[in-house]
């Protein structure tokens, strides 16, 4: 395994762009790579919810780690690849790859269909994947509300660092990284999956895999720099406006859809509509996202 493991701060689980017919358009990653490295984001994750992972097969999943690895190295974005989610063949599969085109580590969902009942079953599924990337870092995606997996996670963490030497961690919300601090040690960490990036920080949990991460990096960033140094009242400020336009963007439709359309109101950069099954926002829904980021300045 790699010597050292130091993925930390600010992750951006990247959009996948797509044109109005589904497909994906590569042209857009290296403009969307060079306005997340000018925002000193640390890393990128190819694959994630965000991402879309579900929709696409694993040629394409392959094709998207290659065009992001082409531009990430000269920006000194380290990228990050969820293989998870598809038959356990498949995920081999991208773990090869993985492995192959060394990229700096790589998260994985549980079984979805097959689903582990217990730690043991979880951790098996783990080392399944390992094998398959010897050398790279390991991550788990704590996602039940997707997944269907909510076994002990305390237990899991356990004895995932007994018996997978390439475990570093794990993407979860604020309780289970709670619940995990007194386990966090040898440079092993939980990275947030949500927006709530204050209270997290407070808690000394200060890197994160989160949506808002793409779209508001400065307000996400500004929040976590305010909490770590004491400047509590003026980060829960900037906590309740994140909070607020988080709520106010994704009551429209579905979660993804919504921040799609938020990123491009934002960024400028054109990552497109969903692909199917997900729906796009038709346009007086677009304008309802774009009349929330106005009443905020965005």
């Amino acid at each position: 395994m790699q010597d050292t493991f130091n993925i930390y701060g600010l992750v951006a689980p990247v959009f996948t762009p797509l044109d109005e017919e589904g497909e994906i358009k590569f042209d857009i990653i290296p403009k969307y790579a060079k306005y997340l490295a000018k925002e000193n984001i640390t890393a990128v994750l190819v694959g994630g919810t965000t991402g879309e992972f579900a929709s696409f097969n694993t040629q394409e999943r392959k094709s998207l780690v290659d065009a992001w690895l082409k531009v990430a190295g000269p920006l000194n974005l380290k990228v990050m690849v969820q293989v998870g989610g598809a038959s356990l063949p498949d995920v081999i599969k991208m773990a090869q790859h993985a492995e192959k085109r060394k990229v700096d580590a790589i998260m994985t969902l549980p079984e979805l269909y097959f689903r582990p009942k217990t730690a043991e079953h979880l951790v098996s599924y783990l080392e399944i994947v390992n094998k398959a990337a010897p050398s790279l870092p390991l991550l788990y995606y704590h996602f039940p509300m997707m997944t269907g997996v909510n076994l002990n996670v305390s237990e899991f963490f356990k004895l995932a660092c007994m018996r997978i030497p390439n475990f570093m961690g794990l993407k979860a919300d604020l309780h289970v990284a709670a619940e995990l601090s007194d386990q966090l040690k040898c440079g092993k960490l939980t990275y947030i999956a949500n927006h709530m990036l204050g209270p997290s920080a407070l808690m000394g949990h200060d890197s994160s895999i989160a949506t808002v991460n793409n779209i508001f990096p400065s307000l996400v960033k500004d929040i976590v720099r305010l909490t770590k140094c004491g400047e509590v009242v003026k980060a829960k400020k900037l906590q309740d406006k994140l909070n607020s336009m988080v709520n106010g963007i994704s009551c429209y439709g579905d979660f993804v859809p919504c921040m799609k359309a938020a990123m491009e109101l934002v960024t400028g950069i054109e990552v497109g509509p969903p692909r199917m099954p997900q729906k796009p926002l038709n346009e007086p829904l677009k304008k309802r996202v774009e009349d929330v980021l106005k009443m905020y300045k965005y």
